[in-house]
């Protein structure tokens, strides 16, 4: 049975999905010119936490007393980072981050 007309949805507006809201807006951070070389490991993390785009996008890497980590952070829990390979990492063990 075909609907009257008075029941259809008169709807002029654009859909675009969503797409416009998807999108990963990514600044380039970097703490290796001569500007950022005296900032500290709590200062680079703040700027990290601070850029626009989600934290878990970014590609760092961690330089540890014992270990080189390539991998991205998932977050902070008091005084140690946990990365999305599932590894904590103690703030105070960390040498240096490089974006």
């Amino acid at each position: 049975m075909k609907k009257n007309k008075v029941f259809v949805n008169k709807s002029k507006r654009k859909i675009d999905n969503n797409q416009k809201y998807c999108e990963v807006v990514e600044e380039i951070v970097d703490f290796n010119n001569d500007d950022n070389s005296s900032l500290s490991i709590d200062d680079k993390l703040q700027i990290l936490f601070n850029t626009p785009g989600y934290i878990f996008n970014t590609n760092v890497k961690i330089i540890t007393n014992d270990k080189v980590y390539q991998t991205k952070i998932a977050g902070k829990v008091n005084n140690h980072l946990i990365t999305m390979d599932n590894d904590i990492i103690s703030i105070s063990s960390i040498k240096d981050i490089i974006y």
